[in-house]
């Protein structure tokens, strides 16, 4: 074994003894400024443009030697750094930029930073990319929702029979299963609208931690970035990270929600239940047996959104139990959300490709469900409000039926009077003197589906009922995407009519 001495001096040679370590380099520095130069040149420039706004609003930089800096700050060519390597000249490529600034105004574009520092400005450009990768995951979802809800519509009159614990339950219309996952998507944009609230806030202004002793504006700042709120507390400004958790919680649980719809469809589109068929672009063959039909895109997202959920989870485990202030934790666990959002948007844009253009087995789905036990929920209904016989003792009297007709080989389709009639008797102790065309009826599957017009249900006035509420939604959450881009638009509109007027 080496010494503890040979062993530091082979660290020393090889990663070198002043900062950064090439180590550091290549786990952290260089990863963080390819993650800068991807998402956050642009926040950092409206960053720049709405202090120096607001330094010469406060009258902190003479508004001629703001005028100075904007002229230089405006023209320089920001897409240079995009395809910039890391050289570790700079530490990251906040210090890069401001370099160049500064150099090219002899000095005068460091007074950009007073009464900020990169703690509050990191966290700034943090929130600008999460609400704005917020609102392209609810872009994606919206019409994730549009394709379910329109899929919804088109078979709202699909006869075929619903499940429970993967048996067959009752009949059911298949339109019905797709408005509920509208309405699972709904309460997933409802998290995702409060996370784009929590990311919305400007940390701006606080800078290290206790704000400064210059009269800066925070509100100012937080208007010209298009920020609805601002932080109150310095600390909580600069020490917060709940808006990072509280966005991969909620794709997490989307990602979830998705996934147990994908097990439903993969189950779906075996051969054996055969309910639906994928369309060509979304499957792939064996390559010795011709005749696979392998449902690759579910497969695939199947894995997939078992990742996004699993990276949501490494962002929330990442924080847990880092001290509540400023840390370099963040640095490591941001760009893991924006990964995460990214992987999530594709993932949204397969499921609705492929719902889009499946086809459903109409015929089969219908032919099951006219040979299905799965009406007689609706026999026991019929025996309670046709007889005197409690509802337990209708059940029972059903049930037996049930187990003698599978036993006898029948389906329900072979139950005539004189077999009802016998069970009827056995189990209550009564002859049955109703009508049997009341029992015929009972056990129309079509004649199931229309009577359940309880709202929510799967009866035709309830289905549209619920497809024009499923429209309601989409508008609303159309409404809401527009107003909330709107006015980040409106804030950009406004920092560069500033930048403008200073400019002369």
């Amino acid at each position: 074994m080496r010494t503890y001495s040979e062993i530091r001096e082979e660290v020393f040679r090889d990663d070198g003894k002043g900062y950064p370590a090439k180590t550091l380099v290549d786990m952290e520095l260089r990863p963080g400024f390819d993650d800068a130069k991807k998402y956050r040149i642009g926040p950092m420039l409206a960053a720049n443009e709405a202090q120096l706004a607001m330094l010469a609003e406060q009258g902190i930089v003479p508004k001629e030697e703001a005028k100075k800096i904007f002229s230089v700050m405006e023209n320089v060519d920001y897409s240079r750094y995009e395809t910039m390597e890391y050289t570790g000249e700079f530490e990251d490529l906040f210090f890069q930029i401001e370099d160049e600034l500064i150099k090219k105004t002899n000095g005068l574009a460091g007074n950009i930073h007073i009464a900020r520092s990169r703690n509050d400005l990191s966290l700034a450009m943090d929130h600008i990319v999460v609400r704005t990768g917020i609102l392209e995951v609810m872009h994606e979802m919206l019409l994730l929702m549009e394709t379910v809800g329109a899929f919804a519509a088109e078979h709202r009159n699909t006869l075929c029979v619903a499940y429970t614990h993967t048996q067959h339950a009752q009949p059911s219309v298949f339109g019905h299963y797709f408005l509920g996952f509208f309405d699972v998507l709904y309460r997933d944009m409802e998290r995702l609208a409060r996370a784009y609230d929590k990311a919305n806030s400007s940390p701006l202004g606080a800078a290290a931690i206790t704000t400064s002793g210059f009269s800066v504006d925070r509100q100012r700042v937080a208007d010209l970035m298009g920020f609805s709120s601002v932080i109150e507390n310095s600390f909580d400004a600069i020490g917060n990270i709940d808006f990072n958790i509280e966005t991969a919680s909620a794709i997490m649980l989307a990602a979830v929600d998705i996934g147990r719809v994908i097990t439903d469809l993969v189950l779906w589109a075996t051969e054996e239940m055969n309910m639906i068929r994928l369309s060509d672009g979304y499957i792939s063959t064996s390559s010795i047996m011709p005749q696979k039909r392998n449902p690759i895109a579910l497969e695939h997202l199947r894995s997939s959104l078992s990742m996004v959920k699993g990276l949501s989870s490494t962002i929330i485990d990442g924080y847990f139990k880092s001290p509540y202030g400023d840390i370099s934790d963040h640095e490591d666990i941001e760009p893991i959300l924006t990964q995460n959002m990214e992987l999530f948007k594709k993932n949204i844009r397969i499921l609705r490709s492929v719902i889009a253009t499946m086809d459903v087995n109409k015929e089969l789905l219908d032919k099951r469900a006219h040979e299905s036990f799965s009406v007689v929920t609706e026999m026991a209904d019929t025996i309670v409000r046709k007889t005197d016989l409690p509802f337990r003792t209708a059940h029972h009297i059903v049930s037996t039926l049930v187990k003698r007709a599978e036993k006898e080989g029948k389906n329900i389709k072979a139950i005539d009077k004189e077999f009802f009639s016998g069970i009827y008797e056995e189990v209550s102790g009564k002859p049955f003197d109703g009508d049997f065309n009341d029992i015929v009826l009972s056990m129309n599957p079509e004649h199931f589906v229309k009577i359940r017009e309880v709202y929510g249900g799967v009866g035709p006035n309830a289905m549209n009922d619920m497809i024009n509420s499923a429209n309601k939604k989409l508008d609303s959450w159309d409404k809401w995407l527009s107003e909330k881009e709107e006015l980040l638009k409106i804030a950009d509109r406004n920092r560069k009519d500033v930048v403008k007027s200073f400019m002369g």
